[in-house]
């Protein structure tokens, strides 16, 4: 477990990475929906499995929305994850999905 000066120092670069990351998707924003529009079809499932990884649904619960089994949905999440959608953090005991643009 981290002493509270290194946690600091984490949480600082954690909030710069994440101003980094705003500069970024803000002057690339039309190369990513480009990228968006291309690898995630209208109306897919891999679409509606994006649309659903909000940061606060599990695997189990996206799987229940889209009225389907973890392990389809498993597959498409690493699918996401691999081409750098989504990540997969942890919050509150729970593994959850979350869209990183």
């Amino acid at each position: 477990m981290p002493e509270e000066s290194e946690r600091k120092i984490l949480d600082s670069m954690r909030g710069t990475l994440e101003e980094i990351k705003a500069i970024l998707v803000l002057t690339n924003q039309e190369k990513l929906e480009e990228t968006k529009k291309k690898l995630l079809k209208e109306g897919s499932v891999k679409q509606q499995i994006y649309n659903l990884c909000d940061g606060t649904r599990t695997t189990k619960e996206i799987a229940d929305a889209i009225k389907n089994d973890s392990s389809y949905v498993s597959s498409y999440l690493t699918t996401l994850k691999r081409e750098g959608f989504i990540r997969t953090i942890e919050k509150d005991g729970r593994q959850i999905h979350e869209q990183i643009f």
